[in-house]
């Protein structure tokens, strides 16, 4: 119950926000980035310090840094697979279970020369999943808050009472 609570309340946060859709679109996608690299548990900071270079809300990007931040095993698997997938090299990590953070840190820095090596297959796969997910992102948070902001905090409001 407390973490439904906690998201419904940093939910009623975002939607409250008194910027623009541009801009709260644009912070929460600045926010999701560094959580598609190892950032040494700096993810959140670096969101917002992302934010504040392109002028995008803050508080948006803190919350996309927050979310990001226990989804990691499951980005940097995606990160994997594709490089893969893309320079159709094998894997290292199959399964959700084989991400470890020690062992993303060890595959990207290491090993990034020639196209089929960990650290390639790692970092190429980051930048494609980082430019697809930051404009689909930065699309679907735009449309809520153009569209639909009122309506959604009016829902959440109704649920938490």
């Amino acid at each position: 119950m407390k973490i439904t609570r906690r998201i419904k309340f940093n939910l009623i946060r975002l939607f409250r926000l008194k910027s623009s859709p541009h801009h709260v679109a644009l912070g929460l996608t600045m926010g999701l980035i560094p959580s598609w690299i190892p950032t040494f548990g700096l993810g959140p900071v670096l969101s917002v310090g992302l934010a504040r270079l392109v002028k995008a809300n803050t508080v948006s990007a803190l919350i996309g840094g927050i979310i990001g931040t226990p989804i990691w095993p499951l980005l940097f698997l995606l990160n994997y697979k594709v490089g893969s997938l893309i320079f159709d090299g094998k894997s290292k990590v199959d399964e959700l279970d084989d991400v470890e953070y020690i062992n993303a840190i060890h595959h990207t820095y290491k090993g990034i020369v020639g196209p089929h090596s960990s650290g390639f297959l790692f970092l190429s796969g980051a930048v494609i999943n980082i430019l697809i997910s930051s404009t689909l992102v930065y699309f679907i948070v735009y449309l809520l808050f153009k569209k639909c902001r009122v309506r959604i905090l009016n829902k959440i409001r109704r649920n938490c009472s």
